[in-house]
């Protein structure tokens, strides 16, 4: 299991990784000497200002985090506009003025994607290199949004393979399939999506009830739905029975829904606290050993899971996709959850919340760090393989 070698003394309050921090411009060093997004923006401008005649790839890349750091707070046309000048310093930078044109979708941004990648098209789009898929899918979705699906499902036929593996695209083609009225692929494209979700993602089901009712399967689609869903349970229920957990629900602060596993030690004792956060992209059997081990250190643990996924979930934040362009805000809303699971985690396993044990993995890093830094009672904190986004670097070390 990757988290084996987790079970080290307590006493440790950050475990980084160094290689993923690793410094190699200017722009970078910005990335880590940077408390918050909005210093971190006027200090990428003023650099790239200062080298843009001298250094012209080092000032797109200083343009390029800028255009980042926007595109989480939600700032779409702010980050069009760093990245357009990314690309004017450097025109390797294709892909990211790109996305932003496709997330925004301002009148012409289609056209003006598909003008930025179509020198970067593979060159043999019927046989694309594996390396090429992400390029090739952008170019499809770029037809698409330029309202040419036919284009798009010849694009992205020799790739999806590659890409359904990921939720976005699934959802992508699944709209290039709907709007060709391929209401049979339409169906398997988005299942998946729509068990994650349980049914909460109302852009998934809203196009699976319109397919159902072209295959004249309106009333099979729910019933379909719930039975897999279901099965997903009884396995998830097998998993914690193995571990002795158990779910627990609870709300937030604003109220949003909220999941949780928890593992309780057994004896009279009040246990100590632990709240670990579960990042969105993984399953809870990756965190098995890491909760049985700190389990048997005597503490009662609670698993959050982010908002998004598992069970922390809403219509309006049905699976972790739906981050996207808000990232800011829902790192932030997490961070407060995880008062919430301690709140929980004391009430469900009688455990002393006085103090407690805050640990975070891979991406979900940055809420562990700033839930630490909100409460006082956050008395140890673990960072495991930490990955946060790289204009996140600052955040996590003030």
């Amino acid at each position: 299991m990757r988290h084996a070698a987790l079970l080290l003394p307590l006493v440790l309050s950050l475990v980084a990784a160094p290689a993923a921090f690793a410094q190699s411009s200017v722009s970078d060093d910005l990335l880590f000497a940077a408390p918050t997004p909005e210093e971190l923006r006027a200090r990428l401008l003023a650099h790239a200002d200062t080298i843009a005649r001298t250094d012209a790839p080092e000032a797109s890349r200083a343009m390029a985090y800028r255009g980042a750091s926007f595109a989480r707070a939600g700032e779409a046309d702010s980050a069009v506009a760093a990245y357009q000048r990314a690309f004017e310093l450097d025109h390797d930078r294709r892909y990211e003025i790109a996305d932003a044109l496709m997330t925004r979708m301002a009148p012409g941004d289609a056209e003006r994607a598909l003008a930025v990648l179509r020198p970067i098209q593979p060159r043999n789009p019927e046989l694309p290199d594996v390396s090429e898929g992400t390029i090739q899918g952008m170019f499809a979705w770029a037809h698409y949004l330029g309202g040419h699906a036919d284009s798009a499902a010849r694009l992205l036929a020799p790739v999806e393979t590659w890409l359904s593996l990921r939720a976005e695209w699934r959802y992508r083609m699944a709209c290039v399939a709907f709007e060709r009225q391929d209401w049979p692929r339409v169906m398997v494209l988005l299942t998946p999506l729509a068990v994650a979700s349980r049914d909460f993602d109302t852009d998934v089901m809203g196009m699976m009830k319109a397919t159902a009712e072209k295959l004249n399967a309106g009333r099979r689609l729910e019933p379909g739905l719930q039975q897999e869903i279901a099965l997903r349970d009884r396995l998830e229920a097998e998993l914690l029975q193995d571990l002795g957990a158990r779910r627990v629900g609870f709300r937030g602060a604003d109220g949003f829904p909220l999941g949780g596993i928890l593992l309780a030690p057994r004896g009279p004792s009040r246990p100590r606290a632990a709240v670990v956060v579960v990042a969105s992209e993984d399953t809870l059997a990756a965190y098995d050993t890491l909760a049985v081990g700190l389990r048997r250190l005597g503490f009662a643990v609670m698993l959050l899971e982010e908002r998004g996924s598992g069970r922390s979930l809403t219509t309006g934040c049905p699976l972790p996709t739906s981050w996207r362009g808000r990232e800011e805000a829902m790192e932030h809303a997490c961070a407060t959850d995880v008062r919430a699971a301690l709140t929980a985690l004391g009430r469900e396993a009688k455990a002393d919340t006085s103090h407690y044990l805050v640990v975070g993995v891979g991406p979900s890093a940055p809420i562990a760090v700033e839930a630490a830094t909100r409460d006082p009672r956050a008395g140890v904190l673990m960072l495991v393989t930490p990955g946060p986004a790289p204009v996140e670097r600052g955040r996590m070390r003030a």
